[in-house]
């Protein structure tokens, strides 16, 4: 495939700038449909006539339809949008940078969407796309599948395709609560994909930062602990990354800890323990859910989080060594690598 690609791009590169057109009309169909020609012209800065003529070439081939309400994609439309999409890291050169990243960390695997979802939006979109796919590819009967809460994480959610064949599969919070929107919560987001997946879930009714104090007290209890030991058997945990000082201003750290966030030199935040820039362990906030000590026992760790302004916060958490997938965007990647 690579070598064919190449010699693509060496013989007829208007091809790949064909199918990237054709790649980003698409993708952004997928998203926004029913959609007028004039927004897809507008949002992605291209002539009528060209969004005109590349329409009626995928209507003929039967991936889009048109109704008075705009332009959507066929169910072969969204097929097609999907091999597309497997391809493009290749097209675009991402593959070498993700094959880079794999072998610098030491990672079973690396995922790279085109983008950044630092300006894009759509970005953050694909990354959860890409993170359902990789979901979907490595659940098996009987995996208990832990997640955390965030926007990444959501968009993972609302990504996720129906199915009634897991229902031997148990999805369940890592942490419990930050105080983000309702959809962004971890348990929202473990009920959301339990329901797509038609799987089994339970919940963590409780709020993530907690004192510590309070939080050896609540482990005590029968609920709270039956719940924390189906928690610990996780075969598969996917968490987000954020920006330290960010992450500690939306979990409401007092101004002493967040002085000693700085002080320590913390840019990286995942799942309520905060990393330097080498990957060192600098500060845990007291909470129930999921340990770091925990992940060793855990079969498949990944790590879904992009945008060139994460770039340091996602290689903070890479060189702590304990991620074996990443899943991230063009712009975190390359800024990663420099």
């Amino acid at each position: 495939m690579n070598k064919m690609l190449l010699v693509l791009e060496r013989l007829a590169p208007e091809a790949i700038d064909l199918i990237d057109t054709r790649y980003r009309i698409l993708r952004h169909i997928y998203y926004h449909e029913p959609v007028g020609r004039r927004q897809l012209c507008k949002e992605l800065n291209l002539s009528e006539r060209l969004v005109r003529s590349e329409i009626e070439k995928l209507k003929v081939r039967g991936a889009a339809v048109s109704a008075p309400a705009g332009i959507s994609l066929s169910q072969s439309g969204r097929e097609l949008l999907q091999d597309i999409s497997e391809i493009v890291p290749s097209l675009f050169s991402i593959q070498p940078l993700a094959e880079k990243i794999k072998q610098s960390f030491n990672l079973q695997e690396s995922i790279i969407v085109p983008g950044d979802s630092s300006q894009d939006h759509l970005s953050l979109k694909d990354l959860g796309r890409a993170a359902a796919g990789y979901l979907r590819k490595i659940l098996k009967p009987d995996s208990v599948l832990a997640v955390t809460g965030g926007t990444t994480l959501a968009a993972m959610a609302a990504a996720m395709k129906g199915s009634t064949d897991m229902k031997d599969v148990l999805v369940v919070p890592a942490r419990g609560g930050l105080g983000e929107g309702l959809e962004q919560q971890a348990g929202t987001i473990a009920a959301k994909i339990a329901v797509t997946l038609g799987a089994q879930y339970r919940l963590l009714h409780i709020p993530d930062n907690i004192e510590e104090n309070t939080a050896e007290i609540l482990k005590k209890d029968v609920h709270i602990k039956e719940i924390l030991q189906l928690i610990k058997t996780s075969s598969i945990l996917i968490h987000g990354i954020g920006p330290a000082l960010e992450m500690a201003a939306r979990r409401g750290l007092t101004p002493p800890i967040m002085a000693m966030l700085q002080e320590k030199n913390a840019v990286a935040e995942a799942f309520r323990y905060y990393f330097d820039e080498k990957g060192n362990i600098v500060y845990e906030v007291p909470g129930i859910g999921l340990e770091m000590s925990d992940l060793g026992n855990i079969e498949t760790v990944v790590a879904v989080a992009g945008g060139r302004k994460k770039a340091d916060a996602i290689k903070a958490v890479l060189s702590h060594g304990q991620l074996d997938v990443l899943i991230t965007d063009e712009g975190a990647a390359r800024e990663i690598m420099k």
